[in-house]
């Protein structure tokens, strides 16, 4: 268990620009990218958008995949208390044999962990049932960019988080902290633990991760695959996903819901090593924080964001144009460095 520390959070927001998405330092601007998202925490980041579609009947929904309708007094609009999932799935018999039921208890438990973790709301008791509808088959729920949806998710709350009226901040803080303490180790009072072999950079280097814990308690019973068309598979997929790192500089809207949140890597080049020039002007519509799905079970969003969804099939099309390598510090006289001071 980490505990997300409300001071750094706190200044992290005071920091944070909503029309530009990235936090404007003294030294200049940085942010958390897809980069970051797939390589602290492994969640895809370039298959299929998650936008909501007209979805009417949410209790429907409910019925249909969690076998049960939770009551009027558990739900505030589209959303679902998480301690009803709690009381409702926590306890599943070792010897279920019926398939159903099974996938009934998974999609409760993939719901409660986007709604306590991955993309909580700001009072982190309620998820929205609409998440149901990418977990009906678990074969095209793995097609989804889960990671983009945590980005859009988390660039969404620091964005309304910057309205000092709001006592608090949703979205996957802990992926934020964790970038943090990776991109400044200094910020820890004490050194990161050694790294483990073979297990994911977030595991890696925050060991006290309670899945990690949970992962390390088993690695020892796993026995390795001898199927050379598993290793095959393996590393064609790492080749397409992984490798391909071309996803990270892409200057993309970050789409979850109705969320619709713009990805700009292009005013952090630094973290590529490529020296930063003077930004392009912005990408982020001028209501983009103002999307809301409150009052709107029927509204398509995939219809309604048709710009973005496009923009995003076409992805690779809008790559940030390399610069040369950046060697050393930036120099005060700069013309980024004067251009962002005069900002």
């Amino acid at each position: 268990y980490i505990k997300v520390s409300p001071g750094l959070l706190t200044t992290l927001v005071e920091q944070w620009r909503p029309e530009t998405h990235t936090f404007h330092m003294s030294f200049g601007e940085c942010t958390i990218t897809l980069q970051d998202v797939g390589m602290l925490v492994g969640l895809p980041v370039d298959d299929e958008p998650l936008l909501t579609r007209a979805s009417g009947n949410i209790l429907g929904l409910a019925y249909d995949l969690l076998g049960v309708v939770p009551p009027q007094s558990e739900i505030k609009g589209h959303r679902v208390r998480l301690s009803w999932l709690e009381t409702n799935f926590n306890d599943i018999a070792n010897d279920i044999i019926d398939l159903d039921r099974l996938l009934r208890y998974a999609r409760a438990y993939i719901l409660h962990f986007l709604g306590g973790l991955l993309v909580p709301d700001r009072s982190s008791c309620f998820v929205s049932l609409r998440w149901l509808a990418f977990l009906r088959d678990f074969q095209t729920t793995k097609t989804y960019a889960w990671g983009v949806a945590v980005l859009g998710c988390l660039y969404h709350n620091l964005c309304t988080c910057t309205d000092y009226k709001m006592p608090s901040c949703g979205g996957f803080t802990l992926l934020l902290q964790l970038w943090t303490w990776k991109q400044f180790p200094t910020i820890v009072s004490s050194p990161l633990p050694p790294i483990p072999p073979g297990s994911p950079i977030a595991l890696r280097e925050f060991k006290c991760l309670h899945f990690y814990f949970r992962w390390s308690n088993i690695a020892t019973k796993i026995s390795m695959s001898d199927d050379i068309k598993f290793y095959r598979k393996f590393f064609d997929y790492m080749t397409r996903k992984f490798v391909r790192s071309c996803i990270w500089g892409l200057v993309v809207p970050s789409l979850s819901l109705c969320i619709c949140e713009c990805h700009q890597p292009d005013r952090v080049m630094r973290k590529f090593g490529y020296q930063q020039p003077i930004p392009h002007p912005l990408m982020t519509p001028g209501n983009v924080h103002a999307l809301t799905l409150r009052g709107k079970p029927k509204d398509d969003w995939a219809t309604i964001l048709s710009p973005a969804l496009e923009h995003w099939g076409n992805r690779y099309a809008y790559h940030f144009a390399p610069t040369p390598p950046q060697v050393g510090l930036l120099g005060p006289n700069l013309e980024y460095m004067r251009w962002y001071r005069r900002k």
